[in-house]
């Protein structure tokens, strides 16, 4: 396999983003770090766009987007289509990473997109990954059978689990607690900690299918369990997701996971989570899976 990197203007490639998110990750993510991973493959790169079997288009997406009013400026959007436009040699043989929720938000024709946060969008599902936790020097002791932290209005999935749950002893649902771990992490009752204490860390979509909380409680050495009507657990194909994590299209179906958990199962998984994360999925991990799914396309 032969790729070419597409040349962009400086402007397509903004150096920051007007707000981070999650409140402790570094103005960094998949976008850049894939470019900075693929540079580093000489061994398929090539400076010849003919001979190349893909060509990668290197746009930040997401710091465009957000530093222009979250994708809804629609000036902004049009001198994007219009210089994305001048770069793109030949839409099928495209491809671009995107973490914004949406994609792309651009018609690329045939482009394929691998993306962190996809909604109504079509494309191949990556991880959506941010900065580590912090975490205790000794392991914390299970107190709760799962938890959630964080708010409930961007999807009803979420208010409905909130309600399901409100008042239960062993599953633990709160709003708007920081997700930055506390300098002295033993008075914090945050995301980190609560998370480490549970079985199972609740990862219900939000605006996008995905959720950094799934990702965060892998590195946090609990059971994610994704929420939501698609499951877009990355590269499926190629990770055995099941023997890690857990998934639960609607709260009915949460709820027969949770009364039917068997807890040196999720145990398991939880450790197993994080040795995936560890060493596939953090940051410059991930990026190979990519080549994985181009092979298949050439194979198709």
């Amino acid at each position: 396999m032969k790729i070419y990197i597409l040349k962009i203007p400086s402007l397509l490639q903004p150096q920051y983003q007007a707000i981070k998110y999650p409140a402790h990750n570094k103005d960094y993510g998949v976008e850049q770090d894939f470019l900075i991973w693929l540079t580093k493959q000489k061994n398929i790169l090539t400076n010849n766009p003919t001979e190349a079997d893909w060509h990668y288009l290197p746009v930040y997406w997401t710091r465009w987007h957000i530093n222009h009013s979250f994708g809804s400026d629609v000036v902004a959007l049009a001198q994007l289509q219009t210089e994305v436009s001048k770069v793109i040699i030949d839409d099928i043989k495209t491809f671009t990473i995107t973490q914004f929720d949406g994609g792309t938000l651009l018609n690329l024709g045939k482009t394929i997109e691998f993306t962190a946060a996809r909604t109504t969008n079509k494309g191949i599902d990556i991880p959506i990954l941010c900065s580590p936790h912090r975490k205790p020097p000794i392991p914390l002791k299970k107190k709760y059978l799962a938890t959630f932290n964080g708010t409930f209005g961007t999807h009803p999935i979420r208010s409905e689990m909130a309600a399901k749950y409100e008042g239960s002893g062993d599953i633990l649902i709160q709003g708007g607690l920081p997700t930055r771990f506390y300098k002295r992490w033993f008075w914090g009752k945050s995301f980190n900690v609560r998370t480490m204490q549970s079985y199972i860390a609740l990862s219900p979509r939000g605006t996008s299918c995905n959720s950094f909380r799934f990702f965060e409680a892998m590195q946090l050495g609990t059971a994610p369990c994704l929420i939501g009507d698609i499951d877009v657990r990355p590269f499926k194909k190629f990770i055995p997701w099941d023997d890690m994590s857990y998934y639960a299209a609607t709260i009915d179906e949460l709820d027969y996971l949770l009364k039917n958990l068997d807890n040196t199962k999720a145990l398991e998984k939880g450790k197993k989570a994080f040795q995936y994360w560890k060493n596939e999925l953090y940051y410059q991990k991930w990026c190979k899976y990519v080549l994985k799914e181009l092979d298949g396309y050439q194979n198709t």
